[in-house]
């Protein structure tokens, strides 16, 4: 909605504190709070573990902020160069996604394979690698909604591998935003520095920069501002 306001039940509103920018806080309510809940609800990732994230757009590099914060070793795998420098910059190591072998690569680098992975793509290929780049019962999350059957390869799930979907990050909201933003304040979640904003007439160029990938997460200021 482009509205000012909006009317929502009250279990559906988290208390900020009101010293923070919204039109910084308002993305914390989807991508980054599934990107960032995933590892640590989900995976509960801590210090030593390995974690492959693929795609690195809002969700995957809200979960590598998230992995770095809590210690992880990233692997971010993606097409766009321009965002595999953003995942570099917050701590991952980073893949092409056409990397030749990447199960292995990703194997390599993580000492034997990855103990979790996250896929944001709901590409079937790079889900069947992103399986065969685990460790023995290691555990593939699935963000996106798939939108064709999802064929797996032999052997992808041996060895005690396993997948699941997670919706939201398996977040409760009100308990998880706070701790985003108190890790934002301590520098260690730096979401803001995937924010742009637009004011509400650019709306079109705020698409066009995002489908090219100059911009990770756009926000519409409906008062005209814009940065």
């Amino acid at each position: 909605s482009f509205a000012r306001y909006a009317l929502v039940s009250a279990r559906n509103a988290v208390r900020v504190d009101p010293a923070l920018p919204l039109e910084l806080l308002g993305p914390l309510g989807c991508g980054f709070l599934t990107g960032a809940g995933a590892v640590l609800n989900t995976f509960r990732t801590g210090p030593g573990d390995t974690l492959a994230v693929y795609g690195a757009g809002a969700v995957g590099l809200a979960a590598v902020m998230a992995a770095t914060a809590a210690g992880a070793l990233t692997v971010a795998v993606d097409r766009h160069p321009g965002r595999l420098a953003v995942a570099e910059r917050f701590g991952a190591l980073a893949l092409h996604a056409d990397t030749a072998g990447l199960p292995e690569r990703i194997r390599r680098l993580t000492d034997g394979g990855a103990r979790y992975a996250l896929d944001t793509t709901a590409s079937p290929p790079l889900i069947n690698d992103a399986l065969r780049a685990l460790r023995p019962t290691g555990v593939l999350g699935l963000v996106a909604r798939l939108h064709t059957a999802l064929p797996l390869e032999t052997g992808t799930l041996d060895r005690g591998r396993s997948v699941r979907h997670i919706c939201e990050g398996d977040a409760v909201p009100g308990l998880l935003i706070p701790r985003l933003t108190t890790l934002w304040q301590a520098g260690r979640f730096p979401f803001d520095q995937l924010i742009r904003t637009y004011p509400l007439a650019a709306v079109n160029d705020a698409e066009r920069d995002c489908e090219a990938g100059r911009v990770v997460k756009p926000v519409l200021l409906p008062e005209g501002r814009g940065r």
